[in-house]
């Protein structure tokens, strides 16, 4: 596995964020001052974890009707993303 900053940000950018951690812990095992490092670690592990998708929530996702789906894209629209 290459040791980079670079293939870090990459795996990030394709979602394996876990696998980019790994990288990030190895080179700052090499690096232990560098801030960049320290700082894209500190971001990624403050990220929220990934669950995984509720398959039969999403089953019934398929079967509404376009009332409720507008009515869930309203919900949406006023959740507090952070």
């Amino acid at each position: 596995m290459p040791l980079s900053k670079t293939y870090a940000e990459i795996l990030i950018s394709q979602g394996f964020k876990n696998e980019a951690v790994e990288v990030y812990k190895k080179l700052l095992e090499k690096n232990p001052d560098d801030s960049e490092i320290k700082e894209a670690l500190e971001r990624l592990m403050k990220r929220k974890k990934f669950e995984g998708v509720n398959v039969l929530k999403l089953k019934e996702f398929d079967n509404i009707n376009q009332k409720t789906r507008y009515q869930f894209e309203e919900w949406l629209k006023d959740l507090k993303w952070t």
